[in-house]
């Protein structure tokens, strides 16, 4: 009779089987959120704990005391290819939440140059050849050399140990494709320039998204991203888990080689067989720092390069955009928001967001500071912002915003499963094939969640040869 088989028997004999929170989930960010909600789903009753108030993360929200507003801590969309995010909204009732472009349209202000890249009828990857090739901040031959890169990104594998930036480089790329048009897309959707992540990372940005018609089409919240946690912390609840808040883990127990359960930092112990950790890679340690052997993996994945965001918020007495998102290349700002059209809440005023990804050179910056240059360089951007006036801003910074998926950083992202029986890992951070992303924390949950759903099948389904 197997170890696991004895522990099973003695507890239906002691009639403890009930008491055991057979999965604990530990992070309420995307991740954990995700990994709790596929258990839940699939009748399991997992336990959720949170160190936090609420759930969300980095992707939490909080209530503006001026306003009364509920804001994000991050400004945060969505791609079309983000297929799991889709499954995960649709699987807790949230798929109203995100409105998707019915085709791309991303409008773009370059030198004060109104332009947009937008797909059409050609199959893939041609749908967007048409937009490309009218692309006016680009020369005609610059044009060209794109559609020639795109092809070689499409048709050859790119190193994961090569930058994107010398890549574009051996591929042909003037400086002037690579400022206007690479690195924009690089820093959205890496949160990094060219020269900072891999090849590989780049391509794999234009192979899921844009080479694929509608792949790459925008979804952009409809409210704030409380309302889809609160959801998914109902969702759990309704199936019979719990979703603890303000219940920090102190450690990870673990006996044998195998999980016991996690003690809290007020001491009170809880039981399980499989636990998932979904918090960032430096705290996961810290509840495997007793057992050096077993908390390589998430130590490895602390050494990541981190990038951090800044988004500002900015309220006017007035509407100053047209579009309800807009790029910016070759200015001080890049991405912009009207919270205003995007919510629905539109009155006699207005509600930006800019987010400055890669914001580096702005985590140093007074909030003044930034906020004069922001509007500086909306006025230059957005002809109605001129005469409006700035009600009041806010500045939030991430300085671990996401990782970098430089060269090199592949080989320290973990996979799901570990050496520990019944512990597993989720996260962005983790070895999930994406980026730094919602979907890639999505990913992680889901896939943490199938592990622990088949280790429980291999201790539940013991076979008559494991019984005496």
């Amino acid at each position: 009779m197997s170890l696991r088989a004895f522990e099973k028997l003695s507890l239906l004999d002691a009639g403890l089987e009930s008491r055991v929170n057979r999965a604990i989930v530990v992070g309420g960010g995307f991740a954990g959120v995700a990994a709790a909600c596929r258990l839940a789903g699939e009748g399991h009753r997992p336990l959720l704990l949170e160190r936090s108030s609420r759930l969300g993360g980095r992707a939490s929200s909080y209530v503006d005391r001026e306003s009364g507003e509920t804001i994000d801590y991050g400004h945060h969309v969505l791609m079309a290819c983000c297929t799991a995010s889709r499954g995960f909204l649709m699987r807790i009732g949230s798929s109203g939440t995100v409105h998707f472009q019915q085709e791309l349209r991303i409008p773009l202000r370059c030198g004060g140059t109104p332009t947009i890249l937008r797909s059409s009828l050609l199959p893939g990857p041609l749908h967007l050849a048409p937009s490309l090739i009218r692309f006016r901040p680009l020369s005609l031959r610059d044009r060209i050399g794109v559609l020639r890169a795109g092809l070689a990104l499409l048709v050859r594998r790119s190193s994961a140990e090569e930058d994107f930036g010398s890549w574009l480089n051996r591929h042909g790329q003037s400086e002037q494709a690579v400022l206007r048009l690479w690195n924009p897309i690089s820093m959205a959707t890496l949160n990094a320039s060219v020269d900072r992540v891999s090849a590989a990372a780049g391509r794999q940005v234009f192979r899921d998204a844009f080479f694929v018609p509608g792949g790459a089409n925008m979804g952009l919240f409809t409210g704030p991203l409380s309302e889809i946690f609160e959801g998914a912390g109902s969702y759990v609840e309704r199936r019979g888990g719990e979703v603890r808040t303000r219940a920090g883990v102190a450690r990870v127990l673990v006996e044998d080689g195998a999980v016991r359960g996690v003690a809290l930092v007020d001491g009170e112990i809880i039981e399980g067989d499989a636990v998932v950790i979904a918090v960032p890679p430096e705290i996961a340690s810290k509840l495997l720092a007793e057992w050096p052997e077993f908390s390589t993996l998430p130590a490895a994945a602390a050494r990541l390069e981190f990038s951090p965001i800044v988004d500002v918020h900015l309220w006017f007495d007035r509407p100053v955009m047209e579009e309800p998102f807009l790029i910016a290349v070759e200015a001080p700002i890049q991405a912009l928001f009207d919270l205003a059209q995007i919510h629905g809440t539109e009155a006699s005023g207005s509600h930006l967001v800019v987010s400055q990804s890669a914001a580096d050179g702005w985590m140093t910056r007074s909030s003044e500071e930034i906020v004069r240059l922001t509007q500086d360089a909306l006025h230059d951007l957005l002809p109605d912002a001129r005469g409006a006036t700035c009600l009041r801003s806010r500045v939030i910074r991430h300085p671990r915003a996401t990782f970098v998926p430089a060269p090199g950083a592949a080989s320290l992202r973990p996979k799901a499963r570990t050496s520990i029986d019944g512990l597993f890992l989720a996260g962005d951070w983790t070895d999930t094939g994406w980026p730094s992303t919602i979907e890639g924390a999505i990913r992680s949950g889901v896939a943490a969640a199938a592990h622990v759903e088949r280790f429980h099948e291999v201790i539940d389904g013991f076979s008559d040869e494991d019984c005496p």
